[in-house]
């Protein structure tokens, strides 16, 4: 089983090796594809089901919607890890007709078997379930997985699947295949009774709900009214793609699956062995779907667009329009700004089309703060290395830009949760004036522009947009990121404060060792950004 951050950056690493090594082999073969033309592919189709009419989140739903305008969405933002997971555990709990999830990845970790556990008991109790994985984010060879396919009220599908299942046959697939496999599905979403819906940046494992050495900071946004049904649109674009496999299509060795009846004895023996688990008492204790029944959830109310690219992006890249893509649409967006732009963003490489963009912005007297991770808190050298080629220019131009210590978010991780923990930052966050927000899966580099598929959520509301500013500031705060600035010189300077208070300057990357300093200025000279 791969690590949650090696599987994370698959595709990244994946494209960083070959190009490193020059395997133009992989070109050539890129034409031998595992299922043929998937353009071609046909599998049974289904779509979203009507919304519940009775159950108690319908009735919850309807009273918040009963008093605001039609064509108008509410919003709640979540950005604290372990609520993100108590609102995906209990709209899974509370869904009484229909389920559809799809998630970049879904790990087989605590978070992951609590929340296929709930998946199962949602399915026995009649309700249909849609669970679509991206290949190389989720390995489907998880003994769960056959089982629960068998079950008549789920499906699992798989997306832009590499033919073999694990070990060499796998690693050849993935290289005779680079072409194709190399477009990654990154999308989050989930969707309960066609009522609710969640999105934003978390994947499906510990890490994101705060329960791991390493915290991914992120963002969601839960959301009711007219823009679940845009969603539930999207996820049937998505299931209903050539590029989306049943798993019964999968090579899964039949040793490794059980039958239901064992599966259902194993979910109740696991979830009874977890009660004492902090996400167990978090759920036990939380009153979110009490509220949400009674229509007591604070939503804040406004227009809202979904951007989604095409699935078939990942296959026909060069038949679908650029004005379709999602980062194209939020390009446009972006340029509409007024007064100022708060961008929070994980993997930060601009390019010389983002120095320009970000440029003329300053030019038009539009402040454009930035916060991304520090080489500390990155995961993956080779993209700080290709970051780290812009920041002179965007400082240049009038930028502000921070970048995430490791050490960030200590005073709010929850007390049940003991010991600290490595932050890096996983959020995809815009603050645009101070009436609107995009929330989403979309980081500003060229893998999740034109190689993968993202999605995200416009958001029109004053509250959210506050929310997200204050948040901005939580993560910018002298304890939490360094603030570059350029010296006399021209060389960058890092500042912040030490747990007393007192400044804090660094002339070279702060808190990194030299062999990490050496990898990343290395890495930086690749010429690889376009993968990356």
């Amino acid at each position: 089983m791969w690590s949650e951050t090696s599987r994370m950056n698959f595709p990244r690493a994946f494209a960083v090796v070959f190009a490193a090594e020059c395997l133009v082999c992989v070109i050539l073969l890129s034409g031998c594809d595992a299922y043929g033309d998937m353009n071609s592919a046909t599998y049974p189709v289904s779509s979203a089901m009507a919304p519940s009419s009775d159950s108690r989140m319908a009735v919850g739903v309807k009273l918040a919607l009963a008093k605001q305008e039609e064509g108008e969405s509410g919003f709640y933002l979540i950005h604290e890890g372990l609520s993100a997971f108590v609102a995906r555990a209990a709209l899974i709990e509370e869904a009484q007709v229909s389920l559809d999830l799809m998630y970049y990845i879904y790990s087989d970790d605590t978070s992951g078997r609590i929340l296929t556990a709930l998946l199962l008991q949602a399915a026995d109790r009649g309700v249909r379930v849609r669970l679509l994985v991206d290949d190389l984010g989720t390995r489907v060879t998880n003994p769960w997985v056959a089982a629960l396919e068998n079950h008549p009220k789920i499906e699992i599908r798989v997306f832009n699947p590499v033919e073999g299942r694990s070990g060499l046959r796998r690693g050849v697939e993935q290289a005779m295949n680079f072409g194709r496999i190399n477009h990654r599905m990154h999308n989050k979403l989930l969707v309960s009774d066609g009522l609710v819906a969640v999105t934003g940046g978390r994947n499906v494992a510990d890490g994101y709900f705060s329960k791991s050495e390493t915290e991914f900071l992120d963002v969601d946004v839960v959301a009711i009214g007219a823009v679940v049904e845009e969603a539930s649109s999207i996820f049937d674009d998505y299931w209903n793609s050539g590029v989306a496999v049943p798993v019964s299509e999968l090579l899964i060795a039949d040793d490794d699956t059980f039958s239901l009846a064992a599966l259902r004895d194993r979910v109740e023996k696991y979830l009874a062995g977890e009660r004492e688990t902090e996400f167990s008492k978090a759920l036990q204790k939380s009153e979110l779907a009490e509220k949400l029944a009674a229509g007591e959830i604070t939503f804040h109310w406004g227009k809202a667009t979904i951007f989604a690219d095409p699935p078939r992006k990942a296959i026909d890249r060069e038949n679908v329009p650029v004005s379709e893509y999602p980062g194209y649409k939020l390009e446009k967006i972006l340029r509409q700004s007024r007064q100022r732009l708060r961008i929070t963003n994980a993997y930060l490489i601009p390019g010389v089309p983002g120095v320009d963009l970000f440029s003329t912005l300053q030019d038009a007297s539009i402040q454009v703060d930035i916060l991304t991770n520090s080489l500390a808190t990155n995961d993956v050298a080779v993209v700080h290395g290709a970051y780290s080629r812009y920041r002179k220019p965007l400082l240049q131009s009038g930028v502000r830009l921070w970048e995430l210590r490791p050490i960030a978010n200590q005073k709010q991780r929850k007390h049940w949760f003991k010991g600290d923990s490595h932050a890096t930052l996983h959020a995809k966050t815009f603050v645009l004036d101070d009436d609107r927000a995009f929330v989403g899966s979309i980081n500003l580099d060229s893998r999740s522009i034109i190689q993968n598929t993202e999605i995200g959520m416009l958001i029109e509301n004053a509250e959210i947009n506050r929310q997200l500013n204050v948040l901005f500031e939580t993560w910018i705060a002298p304890d939490a990121a360094w603030k570059l600035e350029l010296g006399d010189g021209g060389d960058i300077t890092w500042h912040a404060e030490n747990a007393q208070g007192e400044p804090i300057v660094e002339t070279r990357e702060p808190e990194t060792s030299w062999w990490h300093r050496f990898l990343a200025r290395l890495l930086s000279h690749l010429p690889i950004e376009s993968q990356i």
